[in-house]
């Protein structure tokens, strides 16, 4: 699919459907647009895509499976990324008039999980902030609720020390903080979504990691980073709910274990079009749109969820 010319005339674009909306009403309660300023423009050339700068979201919803109790429950998880300026000294969304000197400029990844297990859902949601000019992971924040009890947990690094805090329902796990190692190659399985999709987007890149697990889960064990690998494959077609792209498949390999396998698409800016998981779970594109999505809080904004409107219609922001 060929994206970025319809992206820069800010049209709809068929099969991946990218829907262009007028950022709106800024000034929301609750979530705000990105506050201007931050950090110049970073070198790397997935974060430094003046995409980032529309003032919108990028808001990917998936057709996927999640593994709870040994059973693979179907839901729709979204993931969400946005540019934002950070708080350098409290790592949390500055408000326009921020210091300028204590900016940071951070792409967010959200990840969105909402799913029954019986007679009580899961809520989840983990945010990972990546430094604009490196893809460093700055923070990791993780909210997981449901009936049995909620867990809180923050992973932030802060001159070249990473730290894990953990608040769980578990015995024994109630309250801890834990030192991970950081470096280059040290990853977090759950900025893996984002983090892939600012690799060099080419057959035969690879990356040797020390992965630390993912923290969408309510129990808080100390991390354990583990060697891993990850290649980019080969290019080939896929086809999902979205349609049919020519993607890069990526391979996440670890011993003792099936690979992890996402797909990014070929065009920029490489939207994660697939992902079969190591324990079954899977992911596939349902719809992708840029949105200003802080300010459809209104009843009837939810017909946003049912994905961008047929090719050739105009979008106001309303429909």
């Amino acid at each position: 699919m060929e994206l970025a010319g319809a992206r820069q005339r800010g049209l709809p674009v068929a099969g991946l459907g990218v829907l262009v909306l007028a950022a709106g009403a800024l000034g929301a309660a609750g979530c705000r647009a990105p506050a201007a300023g931050g950090t110049a423009s970073p070198p790397n050339p997935f974060a430094a895509d003046a995409l980032w700068d529309d003032g919108r979201a990028e808001i990917d919803a998936y057709e996927a499976t999640i593994k709870r109790y040994g059973i693979l429950r179907p839901l729709t998880a979204y993931l969400v990324v946005v540019k934002e300026d950070l708080s350098k000294t409290q790592l949390v969304k500055a408000d326009p008039g921020h210091d300028p000197g204590d900016l940071r400029t951070v792409l967010k990844l959200n990840h969105v999980l909402n799913y029954p297990t019986g007679i009580y859902s899961y809520h989840q949601m983990a945010s990972c902030f990546f430094d604009r000019g490196t893809m460093d992971l700055m923070k990791l924040s993780l909210t997981s609720n449901e009936w049995c009890g909620n867990t809180y947990k923050e992973y932030t690094r802060r001159d070249g020390r990473g730290t894990l805090h953990v608040h769980t329902y578990w015995d024994n796990q109630a309250e801890a903080t834990y030192d991970l190692p950081t470096g280059p190659d040290v990853v977090f399985y759950d900025a893996l979504p984002l983090w892939i999709r600012s690799l060099p987007q080419s057959a035969g890149t690879e990356r040797a990691l020390r992965l630390l697990p993912s923290q969408i889960e309510s129990k808080g064990p100390r991390p354990e980073a583990q060697a891993a690998t990850l290649v980019a494959a080969r290019e080939e077609g896929i086809v999902v709910p979205a349609g049919r792209f020519q993607a890069l498949r990526w391979e996440l390999r670890t011993a003792g274990g099936p690979p992890d396998v996402y797909w990014t698409a070929g065009d920029a800016p490489h939207v994660l079009v697939a992902w079969d998981r190591g324990d079954g779970g899977a992911y596939r594109l349902k719809w992708t749109q840029r949105l200003a999505y802080w300010t459809l809080n209104r009843p009837g904004d939810e017909r946003f969820l049912q994905g961008p409107p047929p090719a050739g219609t105009r979008s106001t922001g309303s429909r």
